[in-house]
């Protein structure tokens, strides 16, 4: 049995296939830092009875290089990744830019008040963890009920 294989000619997702896989293609530095690949702190929170956690993915950032700071009830989180040593050799060809670097800066507004002077932040391996506690009158409490 013969088979055919239709061919679509569409000159501009040729044209559009041509440009992404040209070699010459690469993302410049200025690129990602105006696009946010790389430059930006990924973050999960987490709420409990107690309060937020915030975990971020720091890989290379130093501790005195973070910085957090509070203002009502809104946490920032802020420093920079600091480009490879390799990217700034004048010798050295760049074939493929993935890894962002550029300073960053998150910022949340929690929906409950928190008490900023009980923060707790830690930096371990790469992992950022910020304990944010809930203020003592929006924890949630028991009430036991007495009887008569």
């Amino acid at each position: 049995m013969l088979t055919r294989s239709i061919v679509i000619r569409d000159p501009f997702a040729n044209m559009v296939n041509r440009f992404m896989n040209d070699s010459l293609f690469r993302p410049s530095r200025e690129w990602a830092t105006v696009w946010g690949i790389g430059s930006r702190l990924p973050i999960d929170v987490y709420e409990d009875g107690e309060g937020y956690t915030l975990v971020a993915i720091a890989p290379g950032v130093k501790a005195d290089e973070l910085s957090i700071e509070t203002e009502g009830n809104a946490i920032k989180l802020s420093g920079e990744f600091i480009a490879p040593a390799a990217s700034a050799d004048q010798d050295v060809q760049t074939l493929r830019n993935e890894i962002g670097y550029g300073k960053f800066s998150r910022s949340f507004e929690l929906p409950e008040d928190i008490e900023a002077d009980k923060i707790e932040a830690k930096l371990e391996n790469g992992v950022l963890i910020v304990r944010v506690p809930k203020a003592e009158a929006v924890k949630p409490r028991s009430i036991k009920v007495q009887a008569k």
